[in-house]
């Protein structure tokens, strides 16, 4: 089937499945210029903007579109808050744009942008203020002043009338289903969730055929519940329509849980799996399909990362006093994370230190005092998320303000197997026989959980490594000394971003190199590569003949790229213990093995080395030959040889005559050793025997 045909294939479907709603062509409206986004579809959908500051909203008022601003319209934010309902108001001015700012207080509360333009009365969907960045929405209205005689009551929030409703943000794609994806479902009570069981390979498009329902397939909904260890999990059973209905979830589930659909769709294969949602303000349906690979999330597939913004780092806050830091930690569906001990150490590279310690509040909050403000004084949080230990970058507490520091923690998860990971090995010739080895080793966690086991997980180079090298990328996860053939994982491996944990070492070769390693996770099929310069050859644990990239190499040159082979990942002991919540009190957990030979690698020669060492050895040898042959002298010759030595110096001092001091004083300092010598022949009398070398 090709792609074009599957969506529709797919829209058939799930109007089949839902059995609910009754499509009717809108009426006729003007479209915007090619390229050019229609404003109205998107009119009261909060998005959040990383380039607006956390507790910032700017709402866009348009009459029809961009090119006609809505200026001087009041606009008002609605403030859910504990203490009851709070409204703030802004009036539009450039762009039509009125912009709210110093919402720090409301963090983690419901808000909703109210605004009349143009006659037409219009209401944002209601949105939490994230701790992470702030939000923009557009509320736009249709038609000039058509919308105050014609405004449909049924229309959906933020939307002008006789448009359909926008998509939902909680997961929902609209009108064209994609197969795991869930969209919003008119005409059932929030709360309820339809599932369909399909097979896209009963359907015809050519002749407008529906894919073909599954009867009697179980359905499992799992919903993780925010501040519990123990997840919802609830099973229905399609029917001959292929439908499977959850009903009263909302009032089931508290707001911010999380829930995947999944289902074993045909005997033996992997089960289909949704992508992570929450609740919205409507019901919800989702397909699950087979037949169609292409368009089926794998089970692990991560889910879309858009509405994950990236965490600031730790910035100044005026609203603090000096020495006075805001943490606020939020989970990965940017809920605030409540009662949670924070810990801000500061140290100096003197070698003072000291912890300031808190408690985030139920927005996530925790306001910290007294963290010294000093010269050289660096700060950093730490914080321990279900025995997962998370921690800030560095930062220096500002001297005139306080700080702000915003962390995103995770779930953590044991199992292996969440994760994919993708190697490459690249091999250098060095000097002395020794050979630079890469291990460019990229990782990728599924899902909404990051990856720690218990008391950590140790890296180990392959057998032979001489000494270990951390690259730069990599040094935020990995741990090393700067000495040992190993490094620890330092931190959790977060979802949804490709993370690094690459490393260098160095080994020593005989002109032939084998290297075993296994790496830590699942490898991608395809996906792992080994490159050699071009006068290496790589012989054993590749796959068919290398690729040559012409200027690939670290000098420009030529390189050789294999496909690495590998045996499949092996679940061990470890992976039972972390799964339990438990430490591995092995060094190595295992993995997928990698096996290569290198041949081909320059040696240096061998001649001179040993030449060398031969002539040290005749030289000493000689010289030990000499000291044995040596005449031995006796004492009382050496003493007769000395004393005819000195009367020899003294007649000759004598022959040049003067009296003057300094030859009185030699010639005494010479008659004294003459003495001595005179008085040890006596000592050894006529026949002295000792001898000396």
């Amino acid at each position: 089937m090709s792609r074009a045909g599957v969506r529709p294939v797919l829209f058939r479907a799930a109007l089949a499945c839902a059995a609910t709603i009754a499509f009717v062509p809108a009426p006729t409206q003007a479209a915007p210029p090619p390229g050019m986004p229609d404003p109205a579809q998107m009119s009261g959908i909060p998005r959040p903007d990383p380039n607006l500051m956390p507790g910032t909203v700017t709402v866009r008022c348009l009459d029809g579109g961009f090119a006609n601003p809505a200026i001087g319209v009041e606009v008002q934010l609605e403030i859910t808050t504990a203490a009851g309902q709070q409204v703030r108001t802004a009036t539009s001015a450039d762009q039509g744009r009125a912009m709210f700012t110093g919402l720090d207080e409301f963090l983690g509360n419901q808000v909703v942008a109210t605004a009349t333009v143009a006659g037409q009365p219009l209401r944002s969907q209601a949105f939490t203020l994230g701790p992470q960045a702030g939000v923009a929405l557009l509320l736009v209205a249709t038609g000039g002043n058509a919308g105050t005689a014609g405004a449909d009551p049924g229309a959906a929030p933020g939307q002008p009338p006789h448009t359909p409703p926008a998509a939902d943000p909680h997961g929902g794609q609209g009108a064209q289903p994609v197969p795991g994806m869930p969209f919003p479902l008119a005409g059932r009570p929030r709360g309820t969730l339809i599932v369909g069981a399909l097979d896209l390979g009963t359907a015809d498009p050519a002749v407008g055929g529906i894919a073909g329902p599954i009867a009697d397939i179980e359905v499992t909904l799992t919903a993780t519940i925010p501040g519990s260890d123990q997840p919802l999990v609830e099973q229905a059973t399609t029917d001959a329509d292929g439908r499977a209905m959850f009903e009263g979830l909302d009032q089931r589930l508290p707001e911010g849980a999380t829930i995947i659909v999944e289902a074993v769709l045909k005997p033996g294969e992997a089960p289909r799996r949704s992508q992570s949602f929450t609740l919205g303000e409507s019901a919800y349906a989702l397909i699950l399909t087979r037949g169609e690979q292409a368009q089926q999330a794998a089970p692990h597939q991560p889910p879309p990362q858009q509405g994950r913004t990236q965490v600031p780092p730790p910035r100044v806050d005026r609203g603090l006093k000096p020495g006075q830091a805001r943490v606020l930690v939020f989970d990965a569906h940017d809920q605030p994370v409540a009662d949670l001990p924070v810990i801000i150490n500061s140290s100096q590279s003197t070698g003072g230190a000291g912890n300031r310690v808190g408690r985030t509040d139920a927005q996530g909050m925790a306001i910290i005092d007294g963290v010294p403000v000093e010269d050289d004084m660096l700060a950093q949080v730490r914080v321990v998320y279900e025995g997962a230990p998370y921690s800030s970058t560095l930062f220096e507490m500002p001297a005139d303000a306080g700080a702000v520091v915003m962390m995103r923690v995770f779930r953590p998860t044991g199992d292996r197997t969440r994760v994919r990971s993708a190697l490459q090995i690249d091999v250098t010739p060095r000097e002395n026989d020794i050979a630079a080895v890469s291990f460019n080793y990229a990782v990728f966690v599924d899902g909404d959980e990051a990856f720690w086991s218990p008391g950590g997980m140790t890296l180990f180079g392959p057998p032979g490594t001489r000494s270990m090298h951390i690259m730069e990328e990599s040094k935020a996860w990995l741990l090393h000394d700067g000495e040992t053939p190993w490094a620890q994982l330092d931190r959790p491996l977060e979802p949804g971003v490709e993370l690094r944990l690459s490393f260098a070492v160095g080994l020593q070769h005989d002109g032939k190199l084998a290297i075993e390693w296994s790496t830590p996770f699942p490898l991608v099929e395809d996906a792992s590569l080994v490159s050699v310069p071009e006068a290496l050859a790589v012989t054993h644990g590749v796959g068919g003949a290398p690729e040559v990239d012409p200027h690939a190499g670290r000098d420009g040159g030529p390189i050789k790229l294999y496909e690495l082979g590998y045996q499949p990942f092996a679940i061990g002991v470890c992976d039972l213990l972390a799964r339990s919540g438990h430490g591995c009190p092995f060094s190595s957990w295992g993995g997928t093995d990698v096996s290569i030979e290198v041949e081909g690698l320059p040696t240096r020669n061998r001649a001179w080395p040993y030449t060398a060492w031969g002539l040290l050895g005749v030289t000493g040898l000689g010289i030990a030959i000499t000291m044995l042959l040596r005449r031995r002298v006796g004492v009382r010759e050496a003493l007769l040889a000395r004393r005819d030595a000195l009367i020899a110096e003294l007649v000759s001092l004598d022959e040049r005559g003067g009296d003057t001091p300094e030859l009185r004083k030699q010639r005494a300092q010479m008659l004294r050793t003459l003495d001595r010598v005179y008085r040890q022949l006596e000592a050894l009398g006529p026949h002295g025997t000792n001898k000396v070398a």
